[in-house]
């Protein structure tokens, strides 16, 4: 599918802040994706946090999402209030353990599918 201007209301507003509710069919990845909300660019500004019901009809999902840029009528995404951003991989070093890395590459992605970090 793709965003549907119905699906997106607002829940708030206050001293130039905006939250809204946005529900939809489509699943995270879509939704998350570039150009997504590029139709509400003149409704969104930089700092408005959107409250997502995504994959409603499948594994449904809740997310909180800030608008970081809305430039030339493109919306860019950012990361949730509370998700941490991505880390690298270890890399580099003079001394290397490799089990240490395996251990460090696997907490991270559990943080990823845990939706408590950020995806590279």
């Amino acid at each position: 599918m793709s965003y549907l201007s119905k699906n997106l209301s607002v829940l708030a507003y206050a001293n130039g802040f905006t939250l809204w509710h946005f529900a939809t069919l489509d699943n995270a990845t879509t939704v998350e994706g570039a150009n997504y909300f590029d139709e509400a660019a003149d409704l969104l500004r930089v700092g408005d946090m959107i409250l997502l019901n995504i994959d409603t009809d499948g594994t449904p999902e809740t997310r909180v999402i800030g608008v970081s840029d809305v430039t030339n009528g493109v919306v860019t995404l950012g990361v949730e209030p509370n998700k941490a951003a991505f880390v690298a991989d270890a890399s580099g070093g003079a001394t290397v353990d490799a089990e240490c890395r395996t251990q460090l590459a696997a907490l991270s992605d559990a943080l990823i599918a845990s939706g408590q970090m950020a995806a590279s």
